[in-house]
């Protein structure tokens, strides 16, 4: 959970648009905002955004570049260990991890990035990182359990569709 502190008396509300409202400065006039826009300044309209995307998360896309080479390293860990996964495809594990991804990001952008600000995101980052390492790790006890019982790749894709909803939760 997300500890919420006291508002002090007189402190502004932030509307959703003040992100936006600089980007909106950048238009002169209503003639510019229609199709008379030089393409050379559509382009860099969109990389001042995206740079400015990139800088205000990058400490999340980082995050989940380093679990999802975690997750790989568990899994072959898990292959190299026990030597009881013979139909498992890392192909197939890689791919589904690229599903993830895709899902993760879309739950993000959607639904995570309009509750709260960039500060309120980030106060807790240590917690977030740590469930998220419990969640993994949790992941990580079951497939050992779980392969020494059955090989396939049905249990491993189970455990995979945790991963989008897990970091959605964590984030």
């Amino acid at each position: 959970t997300i500890l919420k502190k006291k508002k002090k008396k007189g402190s502004p509300q932030i509307t959703p648009d003040e992100r936006y409202r600089e980007l909106d400065s950048h238009a002169q006039n209503e003639s510019e905002i229609q199709e008379d826009v030089p393409i050379s300044r559509k382009i860099a309209n969109f990389l001042k955004l995206a740079y400015n995307e990139i800088r205000e998360n990058i400490s999340i896309y980082l995050l989940i570049i380093v679990y999802l080479c975690v997750c790989v390293m568990n899994k072959l860990l898990a292959k190299r260990t026990l030597k009881k996964i013979g139909n498992y495809s890392f192909v197939t594990s890689e791919t589904h991890n690229c599903i993830c991804m895709v899902v993760f990001f879309a739950l993000y952008f959607m639904f995570g990035r309009r509750v709260m600000s960039a500060k309120e995101r980030h106060r807790n980052f240590g917690v977030q990182f740590l469930l998220i390492s419990l969640l993994d790790a949790c992941s990580v006890i079951i497939a050992f359990i779980g392969l020494t019982r059955t090989t396939g790749n049905i249990q491993w894709f189970v455990m995979q569709l945790s991963i989008p909803i897990n970091m959605f939760f964590c984030f």
